[in-house]
């Protein structure tokens, strides 16, 4: 038991004003760290748990998006609830095997940590007032597929931009070019033989 969160105050020491750090979490995967465990024996009157069980009493802590709260588990040493025994073993890291005796390190639980799917119990008080709290509805193996969904961040938003309109595009006015007239070559005069020259072709 933790002696520092049970030490006494006195009428005239006052105290220190804290909010409530536990809340009720949304339902879902989370990740829990045992923070403390106790041997004891059942002496109630359930018909389904025989009085002299003995079973171990789990105080867990999970932190999610909305804060943390704590929750309590039984695991009673019974036949018929070995199932929970080893579901709860394998999520800390001890691994039992199936079908052959495990022998759990009770002395190792305190300070372990692994991820159960968490509920919302709603229930009445001694009152009649409506109230709810977090229940451990099962606890995962450490390479669960559900840890990893988990784990994944959402889907960031993507806003989309609106595209610019294309602006009309200002043609400049087309100067029409003078029409260039082809350059008629001289006619060319037939030169006269000089005097006394020399003519090809003429013999």
């Amino acid at each position: 038991m933790n002696t520092a969160e049970n030490e006494f105050l006195t009428w005239d020491s006052g105290f220190t004003a804290e909010e409530s750090e536990f809340v009720v979490l949304d339902p879902g995967v989370c990740k829990f760290t045992v923070k403390n465990f106790e041997r004891k024996i059942y002496d109630g009157k359930s018909d389904k748990i025989p009085n002299g069980t003995p079973y171990a009493e789990i105080e867990m802590e999970f932190v999610g998006t909305k804060g943390k709260t704590s929750v309590k588990e039984r695991l009673y040493l019974l036949k018929r609830m070995q199932w929970k025994l080893t579901e709860f073993f394998t999520a800390i890291g001890q691994n039992p095997v199936i079908g052959q005796t495990f022998m759990p390190n009770w002395n190792a639980v305190i300070g372990s940590f692994g991820y159960a799917e968490l509920e919302v119990n709603h229930y009445q008080d001694n009152n009649g007032n409506d109230r709810s709290n977090n229940r451990a509805k099962k606890f995962l193996k450490p390479d669960a597929p559900e840890i990893a969904s988990s784990q994944q961040p959402a889907p960031a938003q993507t806003t989309v931009q609106p595209q610019p309109q294309p602006q009309p595009v200002q043609q400049a006015p087309v100067t029409p070019q003078q029409t260039t007239q082809p350059v008629q070559p001289a006619p060319v005069q037939p030169q006269q033989p000089a005097q006394g020259g020399f003519t090809p072709g003429a013999f």
